[in-house]
């Protein structure tokens, strides 16, 4: 046989697996779920600088705030004659 070809051939063929292979993984990223999506920060800093009226001095104020929930709203199911606090 023709050396050309026999290349020929094996480069169709290589191409075909590629072909075949990047089909697979392309099917496969397609059925992965989305990755979650980032959850906004649950804690806040504040701060502020005032200066007293009546004394001169300066107040450095600053405040911290924290929110936790521990399930989401509707989970959990109270007795029937109080209703739960949301």
């Amino acid at each position: 046989m023709n050396a050309k070809l026999l290349l020929c051939i094996a480069m169709g063929v290589f191409v075909a697996h590629v072909a075949v292979i990047m089909m697979v993984f392309s099917i496969q990223r397609r059925m992965e779920p989305p990755p979650p999506a980032p959850r906004p920060p649950n804690f806040k800093v504040a701060e502020g600088e005032f200066v007293d009226s009546a004394t001169g001095s300066r107040i450095h104020v600053q405040e911290f705030t924290v929110t936790t929930r521990l399930a989401p709203p509707g989970t959990y199911k109270g007795r029937p004659d109080q209703p739960a606090a949301d």
